[in-house]
């Protein structure tokens, strides 16, 4: 114990004395931490600009993972092609793309993929292993594409007064248990086929009565513990890896008033603490409205980090900028420097992206 005191008290003595030393280290976390940014781009082939951009990232090791929107998946040739050129590049790179189904499916039946039911029909009409069956099929033709990480499922309840889960049956029921087993059954044929899934959106959105695309959702009151059965269920039977966070106000569980993003006593102390959760965390996008119009890029993606999320989710759609990675970069090494984040707080972010990374290929 004494030994390690005194390494401890040199380091930091050496840090003080010599401000180089310090501020190499935090270059060095610096570009470690450009695996934790999921970054989107325009275009939707490969011979765009915007592919030439996401191209120069990769090959020079500054982003851990690429985002396709809507905008990106225009037709199959072009989806294809530009996961092919970037897997090719850089073949441990995350592809990231939703395919929950239904009203929410970006390689879809219009581009020649087979249509994937909504959830809650699904749910209606097939038992969880027989809804296996059908999203195995979906996961092949995922995987076959070129894709490895599916922003999907929702264990969101399903509640029809609800106008971003529940009007498009995204939902696969209102009790925990059901919602947990036809979730399970999709992340079990999606990882079958070497692609990791992002469960969606703790703690609970299906009760809320906002969109976080546009603004903030507040579900101080609309919330109940229930809608956290589901991410429960889902920790308890090792089915989940990768949980992604909504933009959503609880000042219940974060008197703050902190969006879920940003909220460490919820991503730390309730998701990690009391609920026992182990795997990675991603943000929602950090381009969404609910962010965007309320917080700097910088403060949110420190803020995002501070909180507890693994992965940085950033479109680059609302104001694209071809140097965003670098300037991601550059913000974490400021936040090391400023005492914001330290070095173990970022290896312990690339150790659990690692061992997600594991789960694929």
């Amino acid at each position: 114990m004494t030994v390690n005191r005194r390494h401890i008290l040199a380091g930091g003595a050496a840090s003080l004395a010599f401000p180089s030393i310090a501020r190499a280290s935090a270059r060095m976390t610096a570009a470690r931490a450009a695996r934790m940014l999921l970054m989107g781009f325009i275009g939707d082939n490969p011979d765009t600009d915007g592919a030439d951009i996401v191209a120069d990232h990769l090959a020079n090791g500054r982003i851990g993972g690429v985002l396709f929107l809507r905008h990106n998946v225009r037709s199959r040739e072009g989806a294809e092609g530009l996961a092919a050129r970037f897997r090719e590049i850089d073949p441990d790179v995350f592809l990231a793309l939703d395919q929950e189904g239904g009203a929410v499916q970006r390689l879809s039946g219009d581009l020649g993929y087979t249509p994937i039911p909504r959830a809650h029909v699904l749910a209606q009409g097939q038992s969880p292993e027989e809804a296996r069956e059908t999203y195995r099929a979906a996961a092949r033709e995922f995987a076959a594409a070129g894709f490895d990480m599916n922003l999907a499922p929702v264990a969101d309840v399903q509640d029809e007064a609800n106008g971003v889960i529940g009007r498009w049956g995204r939902g696969y029921g209102t009790d925990g248990e059901t919602i947990a087993a036809y979730a399970g059954a999709f992340i079990d044929a999606f990882e079958a086929e070497g692609a990791v899934c992002a469960i969606k959106h703790f703690p609970g959105h299906g009760r809320s009565t906002g969109d976080s695309h546009e603004g903030f959702v507040d579900i101080s009151e609309s919330w109940s513990e229930a809608e956290l059965s589901p991410f429960s269920e889902l920790i308890e039977r090792g089915k989940a890896h990768l949980i992604m966070g909504g933009h959503l106000i609880h000042r219940g569980l974060d008197p703050s008033g902190d969006p879920v993003t940003l909220s460490r006593p919820i991503l730390h102390e309730l998701l990690r603490g009391r609920m026992g959760y182990r795997g990675a965390v991603i943000t929602d996008d950090l381009d969404m409205g609910a962010i965007r119009d309320h917080y700097p890029q910088r403060e949110a993606v420190i803020r995002s980090l501070v909180a507890g999320n693994d992965i940085i989710m950033m479109s680059n759609s609302a104001a694209p900028d071809p140097a965003l990675p670098q300037k991601f970069a550059r913000w974490v090494e400021e936040a090391v420097e400023e005492g914001r984040l330290s070095e173990q707080r970022v290896n312990r972010s690339l150790a659990r992206i690692e061992t997600l990374r594991g789960r694929t290929g």
